[in-house]
């Protein structure tokens, strides 16, 4: 049975990389340069097949692209792929016995309550006026349907990717607890697991694996907050892809609601000057440092630490030193 992983997940922050990292801010959309949101909390535009097949996120250090609609069609407006911006963090369980169609418009939910924030103090939290990403895992087109990019400021499209946080969405988590239409409830051994795929300039792949929910020693643990999926591990990229599995399959393949959700994508800075240049006006705001074990302090521990440094305008740079 898989196992989840965590990592230390609140804490380590974006530890993965001993370096700079460049993080998405999803309120520095350039494509479409602005996003608005419906009464359920997802982007007015979801549906629309004729520019978005691309969702870009960036500034001057570099663009985030998000697919949003494989091969261009959302089948007259009626289908999408991908990712797609959302805001609220409803919670809500609009699945009943046997049916998932409260779902079909509701679709827009986030079960860590709000976009994800990174604090001062090296914590996460969830904001619902700060806006997440939903991804929806397509079975019916080949992979890659969710996939990222990034393009530093020279136009450089490879990239180390560091990490994402991640949690679940609330149809596949209650499905996961209780059932819906398609699914059954979770029990002993079952897991829905998310898979990231690293492309490397040659085509060759990596993966790394974090399990959203398992059903282990008599008890469903699920990933409700925002928890870092450590990335670092797919090393120089030209893309990464997600993937979900679940135990709970059928005839046509995983019964589990195959959605997902994500914030601060984060990428290993190749340029220095690129971070420091967006702090050359905030303040550090707090300093922690983090064992190997997860503990965190404000003075350093004997060993390897991860310094992790917070800066007023809510941006973050890591490094790994020993005492």
């Amino acid at each position: 049975m898989k196992k989840i992983f965590t990592l230390v997940s609140g804490a380590l922050l974006a530890s993965a990389a001993w370096a700079n990292v460049i993080t998405m801010d999803l309120n520095k959309p350039l494509n479409p340069e602005t996003i608005e949101y419906g009464d359920n909390g997802v982007w007015t535009e979801c549906y629309n097949d004729v520019d978005y097949t691309w969702l870009e996120f960036g500034d001057q250090n570099g663009t985030f692209y998000l697919s949003h609609l494989y091969e261009r069609e959302s089948w007259g407006g009626y289908y999408w792929d991908g990712f797609t911006p959302a805001i609220g963090g409803d919670q809500t369980d609009y699945g009943q016995a046997g049916s998932s169609d409260g779902w079909i418009v509701n679709y827009g939910g986030c079960m860590a309550g709000g976009g994800c924030v990174l604090n001062a103090d090296g914590t996460v939290s969830a904001d619902p006026e700060q806006p997440y990403i939903v991804a929806y895992y397509s079975w019916f087109y080949p992979d890659p349907s969710n996939q990222v990019m990034f393009a530093d400021k020279d136009g450089n499209m490879a990239f180390t990717p560091a990490g994402v946080y991640v949690c679940n969405h609330p149809w596949a988590y209650y499905g996961c607890e209780h059932g819906d239409g398609f699914g059954e409830g979770f029990a002993e051994g079952d897991y829905f697991e998310l898979t990231a795929h690293g492309v490397a300039a040659d085509g060759s792949e990596k993966t790394v694996s974090i399990n959203l929910v398992e059903f282990a020693n008599g008890e469903l643990h699920a990933l409700n907050d925002w928890t870092f999926f450590d990335l670092s591990g797919l090393g120089e990229v030209t893309s990464v892809y997600f993937t979900l599995h679940s135990t709970d399959e059928g005839p046509y393949g995983m019964n589990t609601a195959a959605y997902f959700c994500m914030d601060k994508f984060q990428v290993e800075s190749t340029d220095p000057t690129a971070v420091e240049e967006m702090n050359v006006e905030a303040q550090i705001a707090g300093v922690k440092y983090v064992n190997m074990s997860g503990m965190m302090s404000d003075k350093p521990f004997d060993g390897v630490n991860v310094v992790v440094t917070t800066y007023t305008d809510g941006t973050t740079r890591t490094a790994k030193v020993i005492k």
